[in-house]
């Protein structure tokens, strides 16, 4: 695929809310960092506000790598479950690890605006957040190579504004050749340092 189409895909990913991550030392709120991270990196497919261009397949899932300033990886499982065609939305579901902890998030998302309708997160349901925004401070095309091999793709940094809370996110982003949301490499800061979500493996079950 021609990499100016990867842009086009990749720029039509990035225009909408992104959940802010709270930091704190302990395993359990590092844990919960990292989930807010994963969620959070949802919102750039909901920049897909044409009729039905989010195309996920039931059983289409991510394996992810997180690396943190520490000797201790996590990992991260993304997954398409089901569908609900009635609201013309889909189940998204989350699965992380790290530090002994857990995180399950699931995201029913609208298919034609990219909406979140709901969220629970590890089995709580919770209130869906509005008005947050996310500025594009620089993209351009480049590369990139993650345990899933090496990508063309398009580089994105953003600005985040969450709840009155800004942080810096940064993504590798290639939705032509990578199936979801077609992300490859995820960088945002915290107060622990960076943490990073790396593609390992993709697919459909």
């Amino acid at each position: 695929m021609k990499l100016t189409k990867i842009m086009m895909s990749a720029l039509l990913l990035a225009g909408a809310s992104v959940s802010q991550a709270t930091t704190d030392v302990s395993a359990v709120r590092l844990a919960q960092e990292v989930a807010q991270i994963a969620s959070s990196v949802r919102t750039l497919e909901a920049g897909l506000v044409a009729a039905n261009l989010i195309n996920w397949q039931i059983g289409e899932y991510h394996n992810n790598t997180i690396k943190l300033s520490l000797p201790f990886p996590g990992s991260a499982h993304k997954e398409v479950t089901k569908e609900e065609t009635a609201r013309n939305a889909f189940w998204y579901v989350q699965d992380i690890a790290i530090l002994g902890q857990k995180q399950k998030i699931e995201t029913l998302m609208d298919r034609a605006t990219g909406k979140v309708l709901e969220q629970i997160v590890n089995g709580k349901k919770e209130e869906v957040s509005e008005g947050d925004t996310m500025e594009i401070l620089e993209q351009y095309e480049t590369e990139v190579e993650v345990p899933a091999g090496k990508f063309d793709c398009m580089y994105i940094k953003a600005k985040v504004t969450s709840k009155g809370q800004t942080q810096e996110l940064q993504a590798w982003i290639n939705p032509v050749n990578i199936n979801l949301d077609g992300m490859l490499k995820v960088v945002v800061q915290s107060q622990m340092g960076p943490v990073e979500m790396l593609l390992k493996d993709f697919g459909k079950k």
